[in-house]
């Protein structure tokens, strides 16, 4: 779990002015007289350089003799959200193959090149053990995934039975490496850490003290919103409702009734985009007009369709830096899209660097499970695409980096940056 040793909150533009009022009472919203949702504005993209050094690593000659190791990955290939596992494992692919196309890495005289392994996990907890187990079987000396916090945690214990180091791009539950496992690892952020974010941001940010929160009660939906409920007390406000949402429903009613009844100023959502989207438009038909603030299951391009213009205001956080401020993106974007004809979708940056960091453990210890697994535990201030990586002892980052968006003309658009840790 991340060490929360302080919140440094950078100031990604001029955010701040004096609030204004978010609404008071009755159909527009809650009685809070500084809840503002315009007190945070979009930030200029910067440029970029070079992506990660692993990737433009020096050209090294190798035969088609020399040992081939097997990486696997673990995730949603088909299915409602597709999208996030197809992007996770293409953006590991273009890791894989760059690393390739340098010679792949040696150790003690030894090269060695990657083959990547996908399997589809249906973001199933049944599933996801038994597309474990067919990982194990295919001999893979370590995993990128799973991509959803369901699914991920029961795969860490086919993967911890048997040794192998797994690496998590996305999954944030906070359970997935509380369960002592030593072989359990993630790129981003925990739901911990993102709570206190979020929670942050809705009342010390916006200004918006009475919060309502609903959930998909998914693994990672529910935990976000334990965390923010958790949080919320602490940054001074106050929680007027909660409730929960089928992870299958598309009527909503209810539970927006009954929030409407309790006047928020801001109401919180747990979940992902499929249902977000049309939450968000049935909250406004209802005559519900205070701003959203979600999770990074609804930072992307499907919130914005499904809501169409109901989304403009929304807030969402995502870990890691926004994506124009990442030095590299730009080069790595152009490249992803190359190869998959699509830009970056979601998670594509973090399960590169997760690639990168299990192709370095081979380079540092050696090709066995044991030496990769020692390497990555020992992994202190790697740079990647998206950060610099320090693991601490139950597989966390040390330095949890997220960024709040702003739904501006149909568009998520950074408007805040917060550091926790490091």
């Amino acid at each position: 779990m991340i060490r929360k040793r302080g919140l440094t909150v950078l100031m990604v533009a001029a955010l701040f002015a004096t609030a204004a009022a978010c609404g008071g009472g009755g159909t527009s919203g809650g009685t809070s007289s500084t809840c503002n949702p315009n007190a945070v504005s979009a930030v200029p993209a910067s440029g970029g350089s070079a992506i990660a050094a692993a990737a433009t690593a020096r050209l090294m000659a190798f035969k088609p003799s020399d040992p081939v190791l097997k990486i696997g990955f673990i995730g949603m290939l088909a299915g409602k959200y597709q999208n996030y596992g197809i992007d996770a494992k293409n953006g590991a692919q273009l890791a894989v193959d760059q690393m390739n196309a340098a010679g792949g890495v040696q150790n003690q005289g030894t090269t060695y090149t990657f083959q990547l392994d996908p399997v589809d996990d249906n973001a199933d907890a049944t599933q996801g053990a038994q597309s474990a187990q067919k990982l194990v079987d295919d001999g893979v000396v370590a995993v990128i995934g799973g991509i959803f916090s369901t699914a991920t945690i029961a795969e860490s214990k086919i993967f911890n039975d048997n040794g192998i180091t797994q690496i998590s791009p996305s999954a944030t539950n906070p359970k997935y490496t509380a369960q002592g496992f030593k072989t359990a690892f993630r790129v981003i952020g925990n739901d911990v850490a993102q709570g206190h974010t979020d929670a942050e941001f809705a009342v010390k940010t916006l200004g918006c003290k009475n919060v309502a929160i609903l959930d998909d009660k998914s693994t990672y939906g529910q935990g976000l919103a334990d965390s923010v409920n958790d949080a919320i007390p602490g940054a001074g406000g106050k929680i007027v409702a909660r409730e929960h949402l089928d992870a299958t429903a598309s009527d909503f009613t209810a539970q927006l009734t009954t929030i409407k009844g309790k006047h928020p100023d801001v109401i919180f959502y747990g979940g992902y985009s499929a249902q977000a989207g049309p939450l968000t438009s049935q909250a406004r038909k209802l005559g519900i007009k205070v701003p959203f603030v979600m999770g990074d299951g609804c930072e992307d391009s499907d919130y914005t369709k499904l809501a169409g213009t109901d989304a403009e205001g929304a807030f969402a956080s995502n870990g890691g830096p926004a994506q124009n401020l990442m030095t590299g993106f730009a080069e790595f974007n152009t490249k992803f899209k190359a190869k998959y004809s699509v830009d970056v979708f979601q998670y594509a940056p973090q399960a590169f660097d997760a690639a990168n960091i299990i192709m370095n453990a081979v380079k540092t210890a050696g090709a066995t499970k044991s030496a990769v697994l020692g390497a990555v535990a020992a992994t202190k201030d790697y740079k990647g695409l998206v950060q610099s990586y320090t693991f601490d002892s139950k597989g966390d980052i040390t330095t949890s980096i997220f960024t709040v968006y702003k739904v501006e003309s149909g568009n998520f658009k950074a408007v805040k940056a917060v550091t926790i840790g490091g």
